[in-house]
């Protein structure tokens, strides 16, 4: 009986949240969730971005506002978001926080995020071996 109460208020919560979700079409269905985050990766010569995979392996460029110490050396990166929850789309004006070992956290403010394309992923490698071969 338990079971049942609690898997029907799960799904009327999933209704209710998609509902809601409906009623709001400025907001993106297609953004990085804070609670869909599986894990980043450094992109090679930009120590201002970074790429985050979701759960559903959609990739995410971020983008931030200036150099995030250590960003591809970091085993673990968390996000402050200005909205709440997990549904909360990661944007502009969020903050990483970047979890260097040995080094206190360091705060980088987010500029944008954007899905990571293929000619993007192109680009970025271009520009990394631009750089390694100056």
């Amino acid at each position: 009986m338990t079971k049942r109460i609690c898997f029907a208020l799960v799904a009327a919560a999933g209704l209710f949240a998609a509902s809601a979700q409906a009623q709001t079409p400025s907001k993106s269905t297609d953004c990085l969730r804070l609670g869909q985050v599986w894990g980043f990766s450094a992109v090679k010569g930009n120590d201002r971005s970074f790429v985050v995979t979701d759960r559903a392996n959609r990739r995410f460029r971020v983008n931030l506002t200036h150099r995030c110490g250590g960003i591809d050396f970091n085993l673990a990166v968390g996000f402050k978001t200005l909205e709440t929850g997990p549904l909360a789309c990661i944007s502009r004006g969020d903050t990483v926080i970047s979890h260097d070992p040995g080094v206190a956290g360091d705060m980088c403010p987010i500029s944008s995020v954007e899905r990571y394309t293929p000619a993007m992923e192109a680009a970025d490698k271009a520009a990394a071996a631009a750089q390694n071969g100056r």
